[in-house]
């Protein structure tokens, strides 16, 4: 009886919790975003729940930003679908630019504007990602809040000094002040909290958690108390993910 008793227990407190987790989802709007928003379907689909959401792009040479997170691939989707719904709306966007270069920072900083003016979204309703901080300081320079993409292998897979060297790194680029924020995967948030002392913002994904995964796990509640962590990127599928 009493082992029947506890079993009982375990798993209305279980459900209790579950429950609690779906209470939560959509009430933390402004921290929690989409991640990998690549079709106007998903868009549509999650925007009650997601109205801020993360956008892989490729800059193309005929001046387009092509929503795709592969540059061998293509689905005909220009930035600017985005940008003619997101006008009418409050939401904000994280635009990953693939392949934003030093060689063609220029250009693709003209076109934004072009497309940001032509649309009228305010430039503090984007962030601009990408994996060169000398590009990105162009776009910080034009008013644009900007992260730097860190693709570090993952720090159980790299020595303490290797981890060391990493954190060197963004402390050395966060001290340059050319970017706005540092972003990486959620698998770095504890070696960067702990070693980077710096206070520029941090921006991170947890793409295999839901948002209800995020919500009932232990680092999902630090992540989400924490202020110097302005957004979090959550795995959310639906029908049209790509």
């Amino acid at each position: 009886m009493k082992t029947i008793h506890l079993v009982v227990g375990i798993v209305l407190t279980l459900m209790c919790i579950l429950f609690m987790g779906f209470r939560e989802i959509g009430r933390y709007p402004d921290k929690i975003w989409l991640h990998r928003c690549n079709s106007m379907e998903k868009l549509y689909e999650k925007h009650l729940i997601y109205p801020n959401i993360e956008v892989d792009l490729i800059f193309r040479e005929n001046r387009k930003f092509d929503v795709t997170h592969d540059a061998d691939t293509s689905f005909n989707l220009s930035l600017a679908s985005y940008f003619s719904f997101m006008k009418k709306e409050k939401g904000k966007m994280w635009l990953d630019i693939k392949n934003l270069t030093a060689g063609n920072k220029h250009v693709a900083l003209e076109r934004m504007n072009e497309m940001t003016e032509y649309f009228r979204i305010a430039k503090d309703r984007l962030i601009i990602e990408g994996k060169d901080w000398k590009a990105l300081e162009a776009f910080t320079q034009d008013g644009y809040y900007t992260s730097y993409y860190v693709t570090y292998d993952e720090p159980d897979d790299l020595s303490e000094e290797e981890v060391d060297d990493c954190i060197e790194e963004l402390q050395e680029i966060a001290d340059k002040e050319v970017v706005s924020a540092i972003s990486f995967p959620g698998y770095w948030y504890t070696e960067i909290k702990e070693g980077l002392n710096r206070s520029i913002d941090l921006l991170t994904w947890k793409h295999r958690s839901s948002q209800l995964q995020f919500l009932l796990s232990s680092v999902g509640r630090e992540m989400l108390a924490d202020p110097q962590l302005k957004v979090v990127l959550v795995k959310e599928k639906g029908r049209f993910h790509r």
